[in-house]
C-alpha cells in the first residue's frame, strides 16, 4: 500500500526548507493562474465530487481567530462571491481524505463508524499537533497558510491512521500530501484585484502567524451552506487519550 506522508526526515531545518520550496513553487503556479485568468473555481460540492468525509485538524481558538483576519484581507483583493474557507466554521488542516463526498452520512453509517474507530486508536498512540504559521502563498486554486510542523507528531498521526484505517484508506492510498496548509479562500469566480492579490501575498510571503497547537483530530464531512463548505462533525479523538466523542449520530 502506498502511504499518504508529508514527513522529510527527523531534520527539522531540511524539513523546513523542503516545505519553503513547495510553498515557493505554488506560489508561483498561483500567480500565474492568477495573473492570467485561468485559476481553478470552485463549485458547491456534489456526490462523487470533492470534499468528503476526512480526518482533519482544527486549530486553536486564538489561530482560528488570526486565520479568520486574514481571510476577510484576503476577499478585499479577489472579490466577496469566493469562499472564506479560513473562516471559524470552516477553517483544517486535512490529514486524510476517506472519501469522494456525500452528501448525507447517516446515523449508524458503517464506513463513519469505521474511520471513527481508526481515528481513536490512531489518536491514543500519537501527541498534541503544533505547526508555526509562517506565511502565505498562493495556488491555482486559492489561498493558503503555510504550516510547518513543530515537531514530527503530525506526520506520526497521519502515517498511524494510514495503518489504522487498513483498506479503507484506498481513497488516498496513491496520494502524496507532501506539505500541512490551510485554504483560506477558494476561488469560485473572476479574481477582483489580480495584481493587488499577488502583491498582497508576496509580501506576505513570511507572515508569521503564531503557533497553532492542537489536540484532537476530527472526523467529518462538508456540507455547502449556501455560502460555502462547512464542517460537519461527525466523531473525534484526543490526541494521547482514549476517544472521548459520543457515538455517530445523524448529522444529515
Amino acid at each position: 500500500m502506498t502511504r499518504t506522508k508529508r514527513s522529510w526526515g527527523s531534520d527539522r531545518t531540511a524539513a523546513d526548507a523542503a516545505y519553503a520550496a513547495a510553498f515557493d513553487r505554488l506560489f508561483v503556479q498561483g500567480r500565474d493562474a492568477v495573473l492570467s485568468g485561468t485559476h481553478y473555481r470552485d463549485t458547491p460540492p456534489v456526490d462523487g465530487g470533492r470534499w468528503g468525509m476526512s480526518v482533519v485538524f482544527i486549530p486553536d481558538p486564538d489561530s482560528v481567530s488570526r486565520l479568520a483576519a486574514v481571510t476577510a484581507e484576503v476577499l478585499g483583493f479577489a472579490g466577496p462571491g469566493h469562499w472564506p474557507t479560513g473562516a471559524p466554521e470552516a477553517v483544517h488542516f486535512t490529514v486524510r481524505a476517506v472519501e469522494d463526498h456525500r452528501r448525507d452520512v447517516p446515523a449508524g453509517d458503517p464506513l463513519a463508524a469505521r474511520c471513527a474507530a481508526a481515528l481513536g486508536r490512531a489518536a491514543t498512540e500519537c501527541r498534541p499537533v503544533r505547526f508555526r504559521l509562517a506565511g502565505m502563498t498562493l495556488t491555482p486554486s486559492g489561498v493558503m497558510v503555510c504550516a510547518f510542523p513543530i515537531d514530527g507528531a503530525a506526520d506520526e498521526f497521519a502515517d498511524r491512521l494510514g495503518a489504522e484505517l487498513g483498506s479503507d484508506g484506498w481513497f488516498e492510498d496513491s496520494y502524496h500530501r507532501d506539505i500541512w496548509y490551510a485554504t483560506l479562500v477558494h476561488f469560485t469566480d473572476e479574481v477582483r484585484d489580480g495584481q493587488g492579490l499577488v502583491d498582497w501575498v508576496a509580501r506576505r510571503r513570511k507572515l508569521q502567524l503564531g503557533e497553532a497547537t492542537i489536540d484532537r483530530a476530527d472526523l467529518l464531512r462538508f456540507q455547502h451552506n449556501g455560502r460555502q463548505p462547512v464542517r460537519v462533525g461527525l466523531d473525534h479523538a484526543r490526541l494521547g487519550a482514549a476517544s472521548v466523542a459520543a457515538p455517530i449520530s445523524d448529522h444529515r
